[in-house]
């Protein structure tokens, strides 16, 4: 995401689940370490002030998510070409249902955490931070309880997927 207009982003989202008839599951993340300095220049971003470059695709995101719920955000053209809706105007196309099938790449449990406290899904994989030295399903399963602690306290009106799990379940028992 830190390489993305977080209202484009949202408008091809919701085109692309539209096409699909509400078929998209969308997994999106800040990126992996940049193999090019400071990459996202040549998108036209920058950082604010203090944020790093991951802080910036988190605030990108919640932009995307916000808009993505079909919260209206943009002032009409008082001489539009064609009518509007009475108020502020939100994407079009809306995708309704499509916020609920955001899935958060999560590299660490701190970002694991700040997923479920949006309300996106969560996708762990071996791209998971060492963050204890202990082995790795370890990590990952501190990660996801993590995930499934922070969704606890919120409300969101639906149940997180996690695949990550339902994997790790069926290669134990293989």
């Amino acid at each position: 995401m830190r390489y993305a207009n977080p209202l484009q982003f949202a408008e091809d989202a919701a085109s692309a689940d539209l096409i699909s008839e509400g078929r998209l599951q969308l997994g999106i993340s800040r990126g992996s370490p940049e193999q090019v300095l400071d990459g996202w220049r040549y998108f036209g971003f920058e950082p604010e002030k203090g944020d790093t470059d991951a802080d910036m695709a988190r605030k990108q995101t919640q932009i995307a998510l916000h808009v993505l719920e079909g919260n209206r955000f943009a002032e009409p053209n008082p001489n539009p070409m064609f009518p509007n809706p009475p108020g502020l105007l939100r994407i079009e196309p809306y995708s309704e249902g499509l916020r609920q099938r955001m899935w958060w790449g999560a590299g660490s449990n701190g970002t694991a955490q700040w997923a479920a406290k949006l309300g996106m899904n969560l996708m762990s994989s071996t791209l998971k931070d060492d963050e204890s030295g202990e082995p790795f399903h370890v990590q990952q399963r501190k990660q996801i309880e993590v995930f499934r602690e922070e969704w606890a306290k919120h409300d969101h009106g639906f149940e997180p997927e996690c695949p990550c799990l339902a994997q790790s379940l069926r290669l134990r028992a293989i």
